[in-house]
């Protein structure tokens, strides 16, 4: 693998005026870092639709603080894998690239290391696991929608452009939030106990029940 390294220095000039992106898995576990439930975490931290994490006033990132990052150990993966963007090809060849940086950053770029190294320290392998399993559920769910309306795609861009205006804390799907799909609640006995693996292997079974459903009702 490529050479590659790099030294943060916390300048957190990369947690400015950055539109977050997150996933139901980078939710979980920041809820779960917060000790609330998804439902109050999309509520309280999210805007375009429960897909990015809601900025302060100024731009800054709604978790950075005066000694940086306060959700550090659960920070979401473009968080995680910054400066590195990566891609995955639909017959799963992956390749990574260099972001842009900053042009005041005082990250330190080098060539100790390679990009698995770099992957590795940021443990990210769990990451790209969900991101892989997530992305096969979100194309079941797309095939299904194509299913049910072949015109679906075409509506498709401008569909994404209406979530991006949402109200701060609204969700474009109630699939983005775990612990109310699982019908659970993290403050209960019952919803405290579930670990992530568990949490995210309800919630994928849930989605995947209501698509069968959907494909049984169409069939009728």
């Amino acid at each position: 693998m490529a050479v590659f390294s790099y030294v943060c220095h916390a300048c957190n000039r990369c947690c400015r005026n950055k539109a977050i992106r997150v996933s139901p898995y980078d939710i979980l576990r920041l809820a779960r870092y917060l000790c609330i439930s998804t439902t109050q975490f999309i509520e309280n931290h999210t805007e375009a639709g429960g897909t990015v994490l809601r900025p302060k006033d100024n731009g800054d990132c709604g978790f950075l603080g005066e000694r940086g990052c306060s959700v550090h150990p659960d920070r979401p993966l473009v968080c995680r894998i910054y400066p590195l963007a990566r891609w995955v090809s639909p017959d799963g060849g992956e390749s990574f690239g260099h972001l842009t940086p900053h042009p005041k950053t005082e990250g330190v770029y080098g060539i100790s290391g390679t990009i698995q190294d770099y992957l590795d320290h940021q443990q990210l392998a769990p990451f790209f696991e969900m991101s892989e399993r997530y992305g096969e559920l979100y194309q079941k769910m797309i095939d299904m929608l194509e299913k049910l309306d072949p015109e679906e795609l075409d509506r498709r861009s401008d569909l994404r452009a209406a979530i991006d205006e949402l109200p701060a804390g609204t969700l474009a799907s109630m699939w983005v939030d775990i612990d109310a799909t699982n019908g659970v609640s993290f403050s209960s006995s019952d919803g405290s106990g579930v670990g992530i693996d568990e949490a995210v292997a309800r919630h994928i079974r849930a989605v995947e029940a209501w698509l069968d459903s959907l494909d049984a009702a169409s069939r009728n």
